[in-house]
């Protein structure tokens, strides 16, 4: 069963909300997708364990941790009745070289070990465990979960799972004895301990005169949508959807990048472009979120 969900990271979201409206520098650009990547890869790992992990065993997914002011996140942990088993998702695409205990994508970037980040939040999770006075075996993996991933020299390590080792990997999991009552609570206490977002987040500077106003396509999130009826049209890729729906993720949007602005009838005529009547915001608005206030101070919440 799993305990605690997979969500998309802030930071992402921040991205993506920005993504056409301001433009990235290359430092952004690299990080943003690098964020994006390894969301899937998360996300592609927990469906894995969605699928073959039954009710006897628990997942948990996504937590920052705190052990002596000192943070780390883990990508996923399962409890079985013998083992905290915690995974760190790698979803890196392309060929690499392990050369001399050092990692290269190739031809000759050098990138962090993940076997040291690995053993380093062993670490800290043993630590944890002993404060919580739980006794209990930890074991901890990389998983390379990109099928495109290729490492040349792969050093005979049981703690990376390559692509082609995840099914009988995720096999060797299941047979594992079910949890008991001990982990029932250790996945409470875990999860009571999680500090949520990531406490650095690297988000782009931005104000609301600098970005671009507009809706946003569903599909392939540039702002060259009109609207046509009752939907709205891309023009870019044709990717046709209600009105409504983009209007509301329009909205999201605008509250996750400006969470202090108040919501008013001109500021989404504004944030959409002018590319929808006030009239029909302002039906949408009433319908869907609580007024406060009355006439030309109205605002939403």
């Amino acid at each position: 069963m799993i305990e605690k969900t997979l969500k998309k990271p802030h930071e992402l979201l921040i991205y993506e909300a920005l993504l056409s409206r301001i433009p990235f520098s290359k430092k952004e650009e690299s990080y943003f997708h690098n964020l994006k990547l390894g969301y899937e890869g998360e996300e592609k790992f927990e469906q894995l364990l969605k699928e073959k992990i039954d009710d006897q065993f628990i997942v948990i997914s996504d937590l920052w941790l705190e052990v002596h002011t000192t943070t780390f996140q883990i990508d996923s942990i399962l409890l079985t009745g013998d083992t905290l088993c915690f995974f760190d998702v790698k979803n890196y695409p392309g060929n690499y070289i392990h050369a001399e205990k050092r990692w290269y994508k190739l031809p000759q970037k050098e990138i962090n070990n993940p076997l040291l980040q690995l053993k380093r939040n062993e670490t800290l999770m043993r630590q944890i465990l002993l404060e919580l006075n739980v006794d209990l075996a930890v074991d901890s993996y990389d998983v390379f979960i990109n099928p495109e991933f290729t490492l040349y020299q792969a050093p005979v390590n049981k703690q990376l799972i390559f692509p082609t080792q995840i099914p009988k990997f995720i096999k060797e999991l299941v047979a594992k004895p079910p949890i008991t009552s001990l982990q029932h609570s250790l996945a409470k206490q875990l999860i009571a301990r999680d500090l949520g977002k990531y406490p650095h987040p690297r988000i782009p500077t931005y104000e609301y005169h600098q970005l671009t106003k507009g809706f946003r396509c569903g599909k392939c999130c540039r702002l060259t949508v009109y609207i046509e009826g009752r939907n709205c049209v891309c023009s870019k890729c044709q990717q046709v959807e209600p009105v409504h729906g983009a209007l509301l993720q329009n909205i999201e949007e605008l509250r996750l990048l400006f969470p202090d602005k108040k919501l008013t009838t001109n500021l989404v005529y504004d944030w959409c472009g002018g590319g929808y009547s006030k009239k029909s915001i302002k039906r949408f608005l009433e319908k869907n979120f609580r007024s406060v206030g009355t006439h030309k101070w109205v605002y939403y919440l």
